[in-house]
This record gives structure tokens, sequence and C-alpha cells, in this order.
């Protein structure tokens, strides 16, 4: 941001001014009281608000006419924006180029984060602030320095200085005049004076630990009575709403097991089908009605009226009459066929009737083993037939020896051969006599116990064994055939029977039998022809009957084709048939119902007296809570008597010990200041410890920032002093400045102006290494005069330099600055 254009209608001596500024370095020359003090303030007043009437003296109020402020041409970011104060108007913001007036939070936005106070500390300052470094003690001076390397620190090291004042005000470690120094010292001598004057302070204190001990007892009965009777009156509350939430409950679970929802159109439109067959059904009974009571004999009066009044069931059984024939014709083919199997099975118990027993499920175990054990018999008796009659060499061998020892002659050598073929012959002999005998018992001893457990005789052999399993398993399949046609025979005659079991209703014009199912097929069947014969008769004896059974017989189709839209309907809902479909359109009404009187209990009964409802199985649940609180409630009560009893107790004896007033009073008084120094006491450690993180703080910042502003302000100080001096360093807390040699200055020790340059480098580093953050006009009203010409000259050379980043108003009445400064606008103040 930069000041294009100053316009002042009234301001200290200025009246109806101008000033038309650039950017970069502007010179503003002028003699004493030539107004460039003024100018500053004007500027100053304009971007941060002109001082209040209390100040006179700051605010410049003009003497030469009645207007008071004027107005600031403004360009940011390439636009022009026109800043006014007049008087006690409010201040206006306005964009030149559209014409648009701007909110001063706009200017606010572009001084942020700089009032000012903090303005004036960094972009701003006169020769009278720099002449006052003259007056600072190296610490004071060191710590302004430290200030500016900080933009914002002053007020917080304000802040720090005024927290440590006041803590000393309230405590200093030797101190007797601070406020916390005397109260300790009162509290001494009230302690000795409790001391001396509590000859029973030991049962005093004992009576006031007691009381307190009570007291503390008594407040946590109270609070458990009185959270217990919230609990009561919530679960009273509960009681008297179980009612609603039980029947809430009903009609929760009665909406829940609701089947699909059927479509208003579908309830419609059957509400609309129902209507109509009622209608056609109740005229249909009154044809029917007419048809009965038309002139018959008096033979078939009975039975023409009978079927008249159910001719809808007669028709719809009678459609099913050949089903029901055919039905029959199959039960009567499946009793041949059961007649047959039990024949059969008949036979084969007759020839064979000890094997019956085999046949029952205590013995299915001992058929099982006996049919594993015949399996392993083949193996066995294989091996050992393979056994027999395998070769061994031992025969020959011993054959040979034998009778070459009996026929040759070899002396003594004969008998050895004799021996010899003796010996294989009777070891081989031995284990075929010996051997196969025993694993053969053994072999055969397992099968008879399988036959025996069985119950046939244990003496059978392998294949006797098998011949009987192959009877068992014959006389098996008889009977298992027996069994399943005997079954099937029963199903069918169980079919027939429900074909025939809705001529009930007419038993005494066509009577069934579940005994005697064929005689009741062919009584259905003749029912139906003679009754066919009577209508016969009857349509041609009348015209009359002919056009009333017409009727009826039209109407019945109506009924049947309305009846057949309701199945329709049923069926696209997924529903078996037409009752069904009553059955749901009745739920679904019902549901509805239960629904609405769901919604208005819900809302009767709160959501969280839901949930805590829910919580109970019963109401005997939550009556039995409720005994158990009332009895808790009882329990704390009498606990609660017993305390306040023992605490009226201990207070008597308490005020006994007391009754002179003077330790009571001193112990209060010593309560009191206890109270007070307490108070005091976090006082003052508040403030020493905001004081002291302050100060670390502002510490640490400085570490930070303040290395990279010394080492730009270093080169800065080198160019104002023509580089005697090359470097500004840190010493501990101290700054401390180096000439080229290496000497070290506190700057204690520097000349005034020496001091001056090096403030000033100071301040244009830090701007420089604030960068896009201090992007304002700079203001240096004659802040060069204790500078001689060589450094002056550095110095605006410096300037000039800065000022390619920012705007800068150079205040002075030195008259080389005109010409001196290269690239400077000049301006002169009359």
């Amino acid at each position: 941001m930069w000041i294009k254009r100053v316009e002042i209608a009234g301001f200290g001596q200025f009246k109806q001014r101008e000033f038309e500024l650039a950017d970069g370095l502007q010179v503003l020359y002028g003699a004493n009281e030539s107004g460039k003090s003024t100018l500053r303030a004007f500027i100053l007043g304009m971007l941060f608000g002109f001082p209040s009437r209390r100040h006179p003296l700051e605010r410049y109020e003009p003497k030469e006419t009645s207007q008071y402020g004027g107005a600031l041409d403004l360009v940011v970011n390439g636009t022009v924006y026109r800043l006014t104060r007049l008087g006690d108007q409010p201040a206006t913001l306005v964009n030149l180029t559209t014409g648009v007036a701007q909110p001063m939070a706009l200017l606010e936005k572009w001084l942020a984060p700089y009032d000012q106070t903090r303005y004036k500390q960094l972009f701003t300052f006169n020769q009278a602030e720099l002449t006052a470094l003259r007056t600072l003690s190296p610490a004071d001076l060191n710590a302004q320095l430290q200030q500016v390397g900080l933009v914002g620190s002053a007020p917080w090291r304000a802040t720090k200085d005024a927290l440590r004042t006041t803590a000393d005000e309230l405590y200093k470690p030797r101190g007797r005049k601070p406020e916390l120094n005397a109260a300790l010292k009162r509290y001494q001598q009230l302690s000795a004076q409790v001391a001396s004057a509590g000859a029973n302070y030991e049962d005093y204190q004992r009576l006031q630990a007691e009381i307190q001990h009570l007291q503390a007892d008594q407040t946590r009965l109270q609070r458990a009575q009185t959270q217990l009777n919230g609990q009561q009156q919530r679960l009273a509350n509960l009681r008297n709403q179980w009612p609603v939430y039980q029947q809430l409950q009903r009609l929760t679970a009665t909406s829940g097991q609701a089947d699909a929802q059927l479509s208003a159109a579908s309830v419609q439109q059957y509400q609309t089908l129902a209507q109509q067959r009622a209608e056609l059904q109740h005229t249909l009974a009154s044809a029917r009605q007419q048809l009965s009571e038309q002139p018959v004999d008096d033979e078939s009066q009975g039975l023409m009226g009978f079927y008249v009044q159910h001719q809808t069931e007669f028709e719809a059984l009678e459609a099913e009459l050949p089903t029901l024939q055919q039905a029959l014709g199959q039960a009567q083919t499946l009793a041949q066929q059961a007649q047959t199997a039990q024949s059969a099975y008949d036979a084969q118990q007759a020839a064979h009737p000890e094997l019956m027993a085999c046949l029952a499920p205590s013995k299915r175990t001992a058929l099982a083993q006996l049919k594993v054990a015949l399996a392993d018999e083949a193996p066995t008796r294989q091996q050992q037939t393979q056994h027999r009659t395998s070769w061994d060499w031992r025969l020959p061998v011993g054959g040979v020896a034998l009778v070459a020892g009996i026929f040759l002659p070899l002396g003594g050598f004969k008998w050895l051969l004799i021996v010899a073929g003796l010996v294989l012959l009777g070891r081989l002999g031995y284990e075929e006599l010996g051997g196969h005998p025993a694993t053969a018992a053994a072999t055969s001893d397992p099968l008879a116990e399988r036959l025996t457990a069985l119950g046939l005789p244990a003496t059978l052999s392998p294949n006797q064994a098998r011949e009987q399993l192959e009877l068992i398993a014959a006389l098996q399949r008889a009977q298992t055939a027996t069994t399943h046609a005997q079954q099937q025979l029963a199903a069918q005659h169980a079919t027939v029977w429900r074909q025939l079991e809705p001529y009930q209703f007419a038993a005494n014009w066509v009577p069934v039998d579940q005994q005697d199912l064929a005689g009741s097929v062919q009584r259905v069947t003749a029912f139906y022809e003679r009754l066919h014969q009577l209508m016969q008769r009857q349509t041609m004896a009348g015209p009359d009957f002919a056009y009333t059974q017409r009727q009826v017989q039209q109407l019945t189709e109506r009924v049947r084709q309305v009846t057949g839209q309701l199945q329709a309907l049923a069926e696209r809902n997924q529903l078996a048939d037409v009752d069904t479909l009553a059955q749901a359109v009745d739920a679904q009404a019902v549901q509805t119902a239960n629904t609405s009187a769901a919604a208005q209990l819900e809302a009767q009964l709160p959501a969280a007296d839901r949930t805590a409802l829910a919580a109970y199985a019963s109401v005997d649940a939550l009556q039995a809570e409720m005994t158990s609180l009332r009895q808790q409630q009882a329990d704390q009560q009498e606990q609660l008597t017993a305390k306040t009893a023992a605490l009226v107790t201990a207070q008597t004896q308490l005020n006994r010990l007391t009754e002179d007033g003077r330790y009571t009073s001193l112990r209060q008084q010593q309560a009191d200041l206890q109270t007070e120094i307490t108070v005091m006491a976090r006082q003052w450690l508040t403030r020493q410890l905001g004081a002291q993180w302050i100060e670390t703080t502002l510490q640490r910042l400085t570490d930070q920032q303040l290395p990279a502003v010394l080492e730009r302000a270093s080169a800065y100080f080198a160019q104002l002093t023509l580089k005697r001096y090359n470097k500004i360093s840190l010493n501990g807390s101290t700054l401390v400045v180096l000439t080229t040699d290496q000497r070290r200055f506190a700057v204690a020790e520097l000349s005034t102006a020496t001091k001056e340059q090096l403030y000033l480098a100071v301040r244009l580093a830090l701007i420089a290494h604030l960068g896009p953050q201090a992007q304002l006009p700079l203001m240096i009203d004659d802040g060069l005069v204790n500078f001689d010409v060589e450094r002056r000259r550095a110095a605006w050379q410096l300037l000039a330099t800065v000022a390619g980043a920012h705007q800068l108003l150079y205040f002075t009445n030195e008259p080389a600055a005109r010409t001196a400064i290269p690239g400077a606008a000049v301006y002169e103040l009359a």
C-alpha cells in the first residue's frame, strides 16, 4: 500500500492543501515550522483515526478554518481507494475505479497486524525518538532494540512489568509493607492468640472435625435421599405408564406380524368386486327361492328345493365328479395289488415260519453281523485250501532220503539219511494235521455265535447259513412290498374320501360313508342322474320354471365370473384364494387401525419412558424395583436421622466450649485471614507465573527472529558507518557491535549519532525482514540530524535502496537532500 494523494481540508496550519505523491522515496523539504511534523501527524490520523477532543494538542485543530480532516488516495494492489475523515462524520472508503463504497474493515485488513502504536514503533520515527536513546541505560537500550526485533512485543513487556510490579506490591520475600507480608504477620499473631485462648483446643479441634465429618455425611445422605426420591418418582411414573406401554407393545407386535401390504387400488377393487358378488348372491338366492316354489310333484318337491338352495355347491362338486370316479378306479386297482402282495407274503410265511423271528427289529444287528461274518468266511477257507494244496520241499526231499537210506548200500551213512527223511516227513505231517484244525475251530466259532444270536442253529455250515440269509431277504422283500401296497391303498382311499367329504352337507339325499367308498361314489353318480332327469322334466312342464332356471344359471355364472375376478386379484397379490384375500383386507384394515392407535400411544408415551420400560420383563419386575427403592429410602432416612442427632450433640458440646465468644471470635478472624492470605497468594503466584511465561515466550521469539534481522542490520550498519562497524551480535542478552578490526563495543559505549545509526539500521533491517507483512508507507521526520555529512549521504543511499520496496516519506530541513538523494521526488513545503 502507498499514498498517492493527500488532501487537507483543515489540520494544524494547513487548510485546503493538496500533495501529489508517488511510490518510492519522497523527500518533503521545509524549514522549521513549515509543517513537516504536522503533515506526518495528519497521515497518521487519517490511517488510524484522529485523537479525541480530550487531547487537543495531538488533534492539531486548525485556527483559520472550521473544517477538520481531509482525504488520502491509497493505492492497494493497483487499485486506488479514497479514505476520507472530516470532523465528527464517519470515515468513508471508496473504490475510485468503481465508485463503490467499501467497509472500513478493509482498511484495518490492509494495516493488520499493526495498530497506531505498533506502526510508530516500526514504520515512523522522528529525531526526538532517536535522541531519546541517549537517556536510556544499557539494559533499557538493549530491551528497546529487542522490541524492534519483535513487532508487538512492547505491550507484552509492559504487561510483564505490570505483573511484576503488582506481584511485588502483594509480597516480597523480605518486605514488610506489601499486603501479603503484613497479612502473614497478622496471621502469626492471631495463631498465638488462638493457642493461648484455647484451653480446650484439642477437644475443640476434635469436635470441629467431627462436626465437619457429620455435616459431610449428612450432605451425602441428603443428596442420596434426593436421588432416591427422584428415582422413586420416576418409577411411579413408569408404573402409571405401564398399561399404555403394554397396549403399545401388543399393537407393535400385531403390526410387526402383518403380511405384505395390499395396495390401495387392490383394496378398492376388492371392495367393489365383493360388493358386486354380495348383491349377485342376494339376487341369486331370491331366484332360487322362486325356483324352489315352482310346482312339482310331491316326490320331487324336497329334492328340488334342496338342490336349488345349494345349486352352487352341487355344480362345483359335479365338475369334480370325473376326478372322483378316476380316483376310485385307482383305489380299486391298488386294492388288487395289495391283495396279491399279501398273498405272496402269506405263502412265504407258511413255508418258513421259523424265520419270522429273524425279521424282528431286535434282530437287525445280529443279521448284519452274520452277513459280515459270512463275507469274511469265504477268503479264510480259500486261504486254508491254498495252504493245503501248496507244494512243500520237505515232502520230496524227505522221501528221497528215506528210500536211499533203505535201499542203497551206504554203510553207516544210510542210517543218517533214514533219520533225516523221517524228521522232515514227520514235521510236515505234524503241521498238516496239528495246525489247521485249530485254525478251523478258531474260524468257525465266530460264525456259530452270529447264528445263535440271530436264532438259527449254530451247526449250520457257511453255505447253509447263506441259504437261510437268502430266504430271510426274500421274506423282507415280500413284507416291504405288502407294506408299500397297503400304504398306497390307504393314501388313495384318503384321496377319494377327501373328494366325497364335501357331500356330507347333503347326507339326507346323498349319503356317503368312508367305509363304503365304492357305494358312496355310485350314490353320488345316481343322485346327479336323477337330478338331471328331474330338471329336464320340470323344464318341459312349464315356461316359468325354465325362465327361472335360466335366470339362476345366468346369476350363477355371473357370481362365478366375479368370484374368478376376485381369485385373479388374490393371485396377483400372491394370495391363495378369495377367502385369504378377504382375510388380508380385513387384517390390513385392522393393522391400519392398530398403527393409528400405536402412533397415538407413542405420542402419549415419550421415547425415554419407552426405553426405560423396555428394561422390565413385567409390571411385577417394575413393582419389585419400586419396593427395593422404598426399602433403600427407609434405610437412608434412618441413617440420616442418626447423623442429624449426632451432629446436634456435637454442636451443643462445641457451643459449651465457646460460650465466652472470645475463642470463637479469634478462630473466625484466623479463618477469615487465612482465606485472604490464600487469595493473595494465588494472585501473587498467578502474576509471577504470567510474567515469567511472557518473558520466556518473548525471549524464544526473539531468539528465533533476531539472528536473521541482526545479519541484515549488520550490513546496513556497516553501510551507515562507512564500514567502521561490520557486525551486530548478541552477547548473552546484550547487543554488541564489532569494528572491522574485531574490537567489541557495547551499545552504551557508542556515540549518540552512532546509536541513532544503529537504531535506524535495526529498524530498516526488520522492515526488510518482514517483507510482505510490512508493505506500508515509511515516514522519517528529521531523523538524521546528528549524522555527519558522509554518514548522512550513506543513510540517504540506504533509504533509496529501502524505498525500492516501500513508499518512504522523508521529512527534512537539510538543503542537500533535495539534490543528493538519487531517484527521490522532492516536494517543498512553503
